[in-house]
């Protein structure tokens, strides 16, 4: 018969402590093939006889040896395998070189197991594509380190490969940080969990008053390269190395963890996670509980009020989450000390000096301040962690990553634990007005987007990823998420996920877990994982408290508006098949983007002064963008939807402005054009000015004249040309974006031409625009394309992915991909502007707008004129088929060349998500079509 899952967590807690050792402390962490493959290096003279110190740690390294050569080959990291690769291979080299006392392997074996290992580190070397993104402790310090004690045991292992050179020059900016002398002084820094990347740089002799209880800084390996480089032998490392042996996960088979002791981290992870999911301080009660938490409250008293996973390594993280256990134990610490250590100008660090803050670090500051009983008085520091967490969520690509985690799914549950404590305690009436209305509103967009991108990529067995650890994490998040009010609409399904998540988890077999914490190479921590295991598990009771936090942000009815616009989008060919649920949860997302949307309607135009119907476009914008990128999964960064929004909406602005503002101001358009080129070919918006886009052209009649004119607009060519992301570009996709500007502008102007023309007509003409100038073919390419907004608005796009997702480059570098690229615009915006003249017929008709099917081309559709006015429309729709057609061919085609033309030095994630953003692009513009054809979106013109 099972236990209670009370029972179980209960039985968990008293292991642990039982695990604990008043020396070493303790640590389930998994063994690691790199900390082992240095232990398995440590020799050792005695009585004149050198002998390896541990045997056992060789033997490991022989039979976990892959087929293929190598070590430790990860799905969600490249660089977790070359570190356990290059150091098994640099010990294999060690023991053939001298075997001494390990007769167990012939040196004809070993050179052959040397021999696929260096091919097997070879290839994993000329594939290494993520080492931008990596997220391993000392990366850049450790392998440089290693290929050149590969290189000194034997001359042939020298390795050249595409990413060397963005190594060395980590390698070269750690250095010009770092200086290795600086271990030879008496403060402890993050380097001593990595001293075996100094050696034959450093006197190890000089750091050995860095040794505390045997190891350096808890790093297995660290010792070890301490006991082999030190001139003097020393105990007390010894039998630290031999605790780790014979207590750690490997239990004296030779494995060694990666990390000894983790009790602090162990023992604050594994009770804040039972007592945060639901589990009673009464059901956990026993004497070992209470010793745990005596553990890590005098943790805090020796060290100062702040703590790390291991004694003398001291972490805003572990702290934290310290903070959180022993507050739920009611044994609340003062947060002050770690707010002293470790606060930064906008954000917490994890430590002193490290490269890049952690998001899950700033989660766990957040809780612990929320946890405080005087929360008001913490109120500034909260401000901090929650605009940090807000802006580092908005600016992600794809998925959230995290530095000391492998898997999105882990920073995502903090998140919404974090921001689900936050509204409660606003809701409670704390922390005033330190929130703005507009951050508020970026939290819950937060909160929404990390449960249904979670949501959407469960697999169909209940898990996700097929891993138990990953799956409990997602269950954990949903679990949290029922919590909020805006999520109740689609709160039974979110309940149904995590229930057939919990049937995966229940019918998991017993095999190794999931290993997805960071340190040098990759890990899971056996009783950590335990843990979130019986917290999922019992994660169905806990979303039971559906819709008990949020009330207070006052989000407005805008869901309602959405919900209205739902009935619309089940007719678009893009989402007829989308199931009602999810499309429910796009519409939830999109709601709460409208009040944002709202805020910055003025930005740039003035519209009260403009003589135009309500723009009730705004409550349909913000899904045309959410309900693209849910749909496809394309998770573009929220921060890049979000100005795509407002370029959406500045579009629909500029048409009103110009029909209702510009046009009427000028009785010459030769002015207008004249104004529009003034301001575009001024010094400050060239692509290459240094010139503040404050200082502005001031000299020009045409521009003094018509300030009601000039003002907005220049707001408005401001806003595009010089916006944060724009600047960081690279200058080709600058000049696409100011080409592209001018030629819509310009378009505008013609068009109002054209539109002037076709009003002076006689009413038996005002179905056909009979003295048009230009044959339908050329201005429908030409100035009807420009003057849709999509061509700028694309080369805008481009300018962001240059600036976010190219490092400054071009977005399309190639010859093939510029011209594919541009005759993917230009098909774009053609079949953009035919499918709009669809929709708009009947008001262009009656504004007199000149519209596609007004050319005189259209009167004879058939052999035999004249054309009724649905063979008109069928035969424009026959038109912007094609278009389509020709527009799928090239982005086909150019796909193709940017997946087979990525450079292999850099991480070839990034061609992929170029083109996923191009498609997105595309299917947003492919709704904005099937909209106009089923309804005009535009504000009509008011007479007066």
């Amino acid at each position: 018969m099972d236990q209670p899952l009370s029972t179980t967590a209960k039985s968990l807690i008293k292991r642990l402590y039982a695990s604990y050792h008043d020396c070493y402390g303790l640590s389930t962490t998994s063994c690691q093939v790199y900390d082992t493959a240095w232990v398995s290096m440590v020799a050792k003279t005695s009585e004149g006889v050198k002998s390896w110190l541990f045997p056992e740690s060789f033997y490991y390294l022989l039979k976990t040896q892959s087929d293929d050569g190598g070590w430790g080959q990860h799905p969600a990291t490249k660089t977790a395998g070359i570190l356990d690769t290059a150091a098994a291979l640099l010990a294999f080299l060690q023991h053939r070189k001298e075997p001494l006392q390990i007769h167990v392997v012939s040196s004809q074996e070993l050179s052959r197991r040397i021999d696929v290992a260096s091919a097997s580190l070879r290839a994993q070397l000329a594939s290494w594509d993520d080492i931008s993104e990596t997220n391993h402790i000392g990366v850049e310090m450790i392998v440089p380190a290693l290929l050149a004690s590969l290189a000194k045991e034997d001359a042939s292992l020298v390795f050249d490969f595409p990413c060397k050179g963005t190594l060395q020059s980590m390698n070269e900016s750690k250095l010009s940080r770092f200086h290795p002398e600086s271990l030879y002084g008496s403060t402890p820094s993050s380097a001593v969990h990595s001293l075996e990347a100094f050696l034959g740089i450093i006197d190890f002799d000089r750091v050995s008053h860095h040794l505390f209880h045997g190891s350096m800084l808890a790093s297995p390996s660290s010792t070890a390269a301490y006991l082999i480089g030190a001139s003097q032998w020393d105990e007390e490392a010894e039998k630290y190395l031999g605790h780790v042996l014979e207590a750690g996960t490997g239990h004296g088979d030779g494995g060694i963890s990666g990390t000894f002791p983790t009790t602090h981290f162990e023992i604050s992870w594994t009770i804040a996670t039972l007592l945060g999911s639901g589990y009673s301080e009464a059901e956990l009660d026993c004497e070992e509980l209470h010793k745990l938490s005596q553990i890590i409250t005098q943790a805090f008293h020796d060290e100062n009020g702040i703590i790390g996973f291991a004694p003398r390594a001291p972490d805003v993280d572990d702290t934290a989450k310290a903070l959180v256990a022993l507050g739920m134990l009611q044994k609340p610490m003062n947060p002050e000390p770690m707010i002293k250590a470790f606060e930064k100008s906008d954000h917490f660090a994890t430590f002193g000096s490290e490269r890049d803050p952690s998001f899950t670090s700033n989660c766990h500051v957040l809780l612990a301040l929320l946890q405080q009983r005087d929360v008001d008085r913490y109120a500034l520091p909260i401000l901090k962690a929650v605009e940090f967490l807000c802006n580092f969520w908005w600016n992600s690509d794809y998925q959230v990553k995290d530095k000391w985690h492998l898997s999105h799914l882990y920073p995502t549950m903090l998140l919404i634990h974090a921001f689900t404590e936050l509204l409660q305690v606003l809701d409670k009436g704390f922390l005033g007005d330190a929130l703005s209305l507009r951050l508020k509103s970026r939290v819950a967009i937060c909160l929404v987007q990390a449960c249904q991108r979670t949501w959407l990529t469960q697999e169909s067995d209940g898990s996700w990823n097929q891993m138990p650890e990953q799956t409990c994490y997602a269950i954990l998040a949903l679990a949290e998420a029922c919590r909020c009010c805006f999520l109740q609409d689609i709160a039974h399904e979110i309940r149904s996920a995590i229930k057939h998540g919990i049937q995966f988890l229940e019918a998991c077999s017993f095999k190794s877990m999931d290993q997805n914490w960071t340190s040098k190479t990759a890990y899971n921590v056996r009783f950590v994982a335990e843990a979130y295991t019986l917290a999922a598990l019992k994660a169905d009771e806990s979303s039971a408290r559906s819709g008990s936090v949020g009330n207070s942000l006052e989000l407005g009815n805008s869901n309602e508006a959405m919900q209205g616009f739902a009935k619309l989008l089940r007719k678009t060919p893009l989402f007829s098949g989308v199931p009602e649920w999810r499309l429910r949860a796009s519409l939830v997302e999109s709601s709460l983007f409208v009040p944002m949307l709202r805020d910055d309607r003025l930005a740039v135009y003035a519209r009260e002064e403009m003589p135009v119907a309500e723009d009730k476009y705004l409550d349909m914008i913000p899904f045309t963008w959410v309900g693209c990128n849910n749909r496809t999964a394309t998770f573009a960064p929220t921060s890049i939807i979000y100005e795509m929004m407002l370029l959406s909406m500045l579009g629909y602005q500029t048409d009103e402005f110009f029909e209702s503002v510009a046009t009427p101001a000028f009785s010459n358009a030769a002015d207008l054009h004249k104004l529009i080129d003034q301001m575009m070919d001024s010094p400050e918006n060239a692509v290459e000015s240094n010139m503040s886009p404050e200082n502005r052209l001031e000299n020009g009649s045409a521009i003094l004249d018509q300030p009601a004119v000039t003002t907005p607009l220049r707001r408005f060519v401001t806003h595009v040309l010089h916006h944060k992301y724009v600047a960081s570009a690279s200058s080709w996709d600058r000049e696409g974006l100011r080409r592209e500007l001018k030629a819509f502008l310009h378009a505008h102007t013609t068009q109002m031409e054209l539109n002037a023309r076709f009003g002076s007509q006689t009413l038996e003409h005002a179905q056909v625009f009979t003295l048009s100038a230009q044959p339908f073919f050329q201005w429908v390419r030409t100035t009807g394309a420009d003057h849709v907004a999509c061509a700028y608005s694309f080369f805008f796009a481009c300018c962001l992915f240059s600036s976010r997702l190219c490092s400054g480059g071009q977005v399309f570098p190639t010859v093939s991909q510029k011209y594919l690229g541009a005759a993917a615009v230009r098909h774009l915006t053609t079949t953009c502007r035919m499918y709009n003249d669809l929709g708009s017929l009947d008001r262009d008709t009656a504004e007199r707008n000149v519209n596609s099917v007004h050319f005189p081309e259209f009167s004879q559709v058939q052999i035999t004129p004249p054309a009724t006015l649905q063979e008109k429309k069928d035969a424009l729709r026959y038109l912007a088929e094609y278009e389509q057609g020709c527009l799928t061919r090239t982005i086909d085609l150019l796909q193709q060349d940017i997946l087979e033309r990525w450079n292999p030095a850099e991480n070839g994630r990034s061609s992929h998500r170029k083109m996923a953003m191009v498609q997105f692009y595309c299917d947003v513009t492919s709704l904005y079509n099937q909209l106009y054809v089923l309804k005009d979106l535009s504000s009509s013109v008011k007479q007066v």
